[in-house]
């Protein structure tokens, strides 16, 4: 069984994820145009996080299709609004709310069901008196993490971007790793696969041997 991240090398091209955050700069950087020149304050803090929500969701699917990704935008459930999925090798991708933190998003209803496929991340707990089934591992979700600090640092580009695999009741994540180090481990793996194999180098006796003449030979 792969590991999830060594999951996510083989099911995703590297391209998605480095577009993805080049996708989610701009966003930022759009919203914060857009905010600042239709709002003022106090709405324009409202309206920049609608703002950043819509253009990241934007390049997140962009992202996707860019590289051939199956893309969805189902309805939420019970119905009022819509969130954008990805998939790839029955790996799922949505995104978590823009938060001011690194930490699981807000657990609302479809992000808590993605999050329920990663069961079989989290160890059972055995039971003497009955049987209990190994959840599938044929299903896995992940979550873009994009985070933003209001008083501190550029507020035209996020603080984080990265990818999170949360156990199965979204209280923490299996894993968290910054798109950046992500696409390095894309760029290790390659520089491996490319690498020729080393053959052991024979040093051949190139040496003649001679006979060193007697002094009394004539």
């Amino acid at each position: 069984m792969l590991a999830p991240i060594a999951r996510i090398l083989d099911s995703y091209p590297a391209t998605f994820f480095r577009q993805s955050l080049e996708y989610a700069d701009a966003g930022f950087g759009e919203a914060w145009a857009l905010a600042s020149r239709h709002a003022e304050e106090p709405e324009r803090a409202n309206m920049l996080g609608q703002l950043r929500h819509a253009r990241c969701e934007a390049g997140f699917r962009k992202a996707a299709r860019d590289n051939g990704l199956a893309v969805l935008a189902p309805h939420t459930e019970p119905a009022g609004g819509r969130y954008s999925l990805v998939e790839a090798g029955g790996i799922y991708l949505i995104r978590s709310n823009i938060q001011r933190h690194c930490g699981p998003p807000r657990a609302t209803a479809f992000r808590q069901q993605w999050a329920e496929v990663n069961a079989w991340l989290s160890p059972l707990q055995p039971d003497l008196l009955r049987e209990i089934r190994s959840p599938s591992t044929d299903r896995m979700c992940g979550m873009l993490v994009i985070t933003a600090h209001p008083r501190r640092g550029e507020p035209t580009v996020p603080a984080f971007v990265g990818l999170g695999i949360p156990n199965a009741d979204l209280t923490d994540w299996v894993r968290l790793i910054a798109l950046t180090d992500l696409l390095a481990l894309y760029h290790d793996a390659d520089s491996a696969a490319r690498k020729p194999s080393e053959a052991p180098v024979e040093v051949k006796d190139v040496a003649i041997p001679r006979l060193k003449k007697r002094p009394d030979a004539g």
